[in-house]
């Protein structure tokens, strides 16, 4: 041992030594920097202090007194009350509003001005016309002479819409079907007049544009013939059928309608609007009907049967979004029932205190 303190030259020494007071000094700060690490933590825990503030800062808590918690509770309860009784109402009417069963001059009221018009065109009567006064131009134009002068009166609309749909070449037709049930049979068989001289593609693109938000893929109704069409479409299928239809029919006998109202068929409608459909229906309403009464009561029905469809896709549709809001707001009335029993529990402790107002279950 001595041997070594005799040849280690006294610099070395000097530098082991520094070393050392090195090694103690940083042992020694990483050591502080660790239990400084471990009390702020700590405080964190304590107060709830989430910044990178100095540990012994003041950090005042936000606070909340009770009048303040149940004022904010009552305001969201009211609103929460008055949304429910709106959507709730809402959804009443619209349960009320069987568009399926409603007669032609109830189901024109419900139509927006534009499709009453569009129809008094047909019929021949002013665009400002009551829609009874629409409704009857249209049963007038069905009706043959002698029954009318037998029943003193005009044919009732199902009798118009069953000898549309038969000169369309409808088969199997209810013998005591409601007038929405004929009029699907009167689309599907328009539909069918065009699908029959369309080349498979373009077959193929109506029937994928018709399927559409359907529960039918467009590979199901590829299958499909006659009536099965409809029978498979629902909601704006249908409507789309029955207004790419009317646009089709009405270029056939020579109506012109605004292309407004047959907005958003894109891919169904630059098919029929082109000369297979109007060539398909052209055939059907001039060459096979002949009369001209026909030119009115074909287009008439279709035109009936687009707006009954729209106004029920349109209504079930409504349905859907008011049921999924009510569902949104039962989850709404579950919390505010846990505020309404924090509220509760404050004002049995004390309704002067105050509580953090993160501790709050707003």
């Amino acid at each position: 041992m001595p041997q070594i303190f005799t040849f280690m030259p006294f610099w070395l020494w000097i530098i082991i030594g520094m070393a050392v007071v090195w090694a103690w000094v940083l042992i020694r700060g990483l050591l502080a920097r660790r239990e400084s690490n471990r009390r702020k933590f700590a405080h964190m825990l304590r107060h709830g202090v989430t910044d990178d503030r100095p540990i012994n800062a003041s950090t005042p808590v936000p606070m909340v007194s009770y009048a303040e918690v149940k004022a904010e509770f009552e305001r969201r309860h009211k609103l929460w009350r008055e949304t429910g009784e709106q959507v709730l109402n809402r959804l009443r009417a619209l349960d009320s509003l069987n568009f399926s069963a409603m007669d032609v001059p109830e189901l024109l009221r419900h139509a927006p001005a534009e499709e009453r018009s569009n129809l008094a065109a047909i019929v021949g009567t002013a665009a400002s016309s009551e829609p009874a006064a629409i409704a009857q131009a249209l049963r007038k134009a069905g009706s043959n002479v002698v029954a009318s002068i037998l029943r003193r009166n005009y044919v009732p609309y199902e009798e118009v819409v069953r000898d549309v749909a038969t000169k369309l070449g409808a088969k199997n037709l209810p013998k005591s079907g409601t007038a929405s049930e004929l009029e699907r049979h009167a689309v599907g068989a328009a539909m069918e007049q065009m699908l029959e001289k369309a080349t498979p593609d373009e077959r193929r693109a109506i029937l994928a544009e018709l399927a559409k938000n359907q529960s039918t893929s467009s590979n199901g109704l590829m299958t499909a013939t006659g009536g099965l069409v409809l029978a498979n479409l629902s909601g704006f299928g249908l409507y789309l059928a029955a207004s790419s239809s009317l646009a089709a029919i009405t270029s056939a006998v020579g109506l012109t309608l605004p292309f407004a109202v047959y907005s958003g068929m894109s891919t169904v409608l630059a098919t029929v609007t082109g000369p297979i459909g109007w060539a398909a229906l052209a055939l059907v309403a001039i060459v096979k009907f002949g009369g001209a009464e026909y030119k009115k009561t074909v287009p008439g029905v279709i035109a009936v049967a687009s707006s009954r469809a729209r106004l029920i896709a349109n209504r079930d549709d409504e349905i859907f979004k008011l049921n999924k809001q009510r569902g949104l707001h039962d989850e709404s009335g579950r919390r505010l029932a846990v505020l309404a029993n924090f509220v509760s529990n404050m004002e049995r402790n004390s309704t002067s205190q105050s509580v953090p107002k993160a501790s709050v279950p707003w």
